[in-house]
């Protein structure tokens, strides 16, 4: 595995990150730069964690989680995503930052995008691929990726409003049924 796969990987393991930071991002009327720092890091600690965890677990946990981890993914991401669309149709006041901001909810984002991290690195560690080079790119690129689709959320949220807040919601419910029909062998 050479420098462009150890990058592609870590790319391809920012894309759900990305597109659950997006939708967050809809749901807020404003993003503040060291709480969207703060959220970042912890999407990339997360994905730190599982990656490194996946390398050294071994088979083992691999095949223990592989039976239901698309199930978890699946339940969180629906969660949050129909309480988005909820949360759209509903009128409130003042701006909200709690879906970007609070705890319990970057948590559970940070954890359910992460997961796939933790298979690819039990697989990567079956391999020659470079340990360190590849949480490099892994850390970095999923730091950018939350940084820019809160951002670019929150954007599309302040120019198109509650529509982008329930597009995000139905966002997240979408990546959240392809992680579990993925799981499933369906798609």
């Amino acid at each position: 595995m050479n420098i462009l796969s150890a990058l592609v990987v870590a790319l391809g393991l920012s894309m759900d990150n990305f597109a659950v930071t997006l939708a967050s991002g809809c749901a807020a009327s404003r993003v503040r730069h060291g709480r969207t720092f703060g959220v970042s890091v912890s999407f990339a600690l997360a994905h730190i964690i599982m990656f490194c965890t996946g390398w050294w677990g071994g088979r083992e946990l691999g095949r223990w989680l592989d039976r239901f981890d698309h199930w978890i993914a699946f339940v969180v991401l629906a969660y949050i995503g129909f309480k988005m669309i909820k949360e759209a149709f509903e009128k409130k006041e003042g701006p909200n930052l709690h879906n970007l901001v609070s705890a319990k909810t970057v948590a559970a984002l940070a954890v359910a995008t992460s997961l796939d991290a933790l298979l690819v690195g039990m697989a990567l560690s079956l391999t020659a691929a470079p340990f360190g080079l590849t949480l490099g790119f892994l850390a970095v690129c999923v730091f950018i990726t939350s940084y820019a689709g809160f951002f670019l959320g929150c954007f599309l949220g302040r120019r198109f409003g509650k529509v982008m807040e329930a597009l995000g919601g139905v966002a997240l419910v979408g990546v959240g049924t392809k992680v579990l029909l993925s799981g499933l062998g369906i798609w």
